[in-house]
C-alpha cells in the first residue's frame, strides 16, 4: 500500500515519543533495517575492519571443509559468497566485497584445486560458479581508482591461473582475460 501525502502529513503531526514507539515496532520487524542502522548509527562505521574479519573467518571456515563433491563444495561457496552480500548489504562497503570475493575464491583453489581437477567430470556448475565470480569481481575492479590495482593484482592473478590452466580453461578462455590487469 502507498504512503499517501496525508498519512506522511498525520504521522509528522504526531508527538515525537508516539512517533518514537512507532518506529521501533517497525525496526522490530525489519532485521535487515535494524542491522544497518546498527552499524551506521550506534558504531559509525568503526566496526568495519572486524566486521570484515569475521566474515573472512566465516569463509574460512566453510572452505577449509573437506567436500564430498564438487556441488558440496559449490554449496559451500554460494553460502560463503552470501555471508559477503549480508555484510555488504549492512555497510555498504565495496571494496570489502572484492577482498572477501577474491579471498574465497583464492582460498578455495589453494585448499581444493586437486579435488576439483579430479572431479571435473562432474564439475561443471562449479566451473561456471568459479568463473562468473570472477568475472563480477573483475567488474567491480574496474570501478575503482588504478592505484588500488596492486592491492589485488597478486590473488586476482593466481585465481586467473587456475582456471586458466586447471579449472575451467574452456571458460576461463571464452570469458576470463589471461593476466590482470590487462
Amino acid at each position: 500500500m502507498a504512503i499517501t501525502p496525508e498519512l506522511k502529513k498525520a504521522v509528522s503531526a504526531l508527538p515525537h515519543a508516539e512517533k518514537d514507539k512507532l518506529l521501533f515496532r517497525l525496526l522490530k520487524l525489519n532485521p535487515d533495517l535494524v542491522e544497518r542502522l546498527q552499524f551506521e548509527l550506534v558504531e559509525q562505521g568503526d566496526s568495519l575492519q572486524q566486521r570484515r574479519d569475521e566474515v573472512e573467518k566465516y569463509i574460512d571456515v566453510m572452505v577449509r571443509q573437506q567436500p564430498y563433491s564438487p556441488g558440496y563444495l559449490m554449496m559451500d561457496l554460494r553460502s560463503a559468497n552470501a555471508e559477503i552480500t549480508r555484510h555488504v548489504k549492512y555497510t555498504k562497503d565495496k571494496e570489502g566485497e572484492i577482498q572477501l570475493t577474491l579471498h574465497m575464491l583464492r582460498h578455495c583453489l589453494e585448499l581444493h584445486t586437486d579435488f576439483i581437477v579430479a572431479n571435473l567430470y562432474r564439475a561443471d556448475t562449479l566451473q561456471t560458479y568459479l568463473v562468473k565470480r570472477l568475472q563480477v569481481v573483475l567488474q567491480k575492479l574496474g570501478k575503482l581508482h588504478e592505484d588500488l590495482y596492486v592491492e589485488y593484482e597478486a590473488d586476482v592473478n593466481y585465481v586467473l591461473g587456475k582456471l586458466h590452466e586447471k579449472i575451467a580453461p574452456r571458460l576461463a578462455a571464452q570469458h576470463l582475460p589471461k593476466s590482470w590487469p590487462s
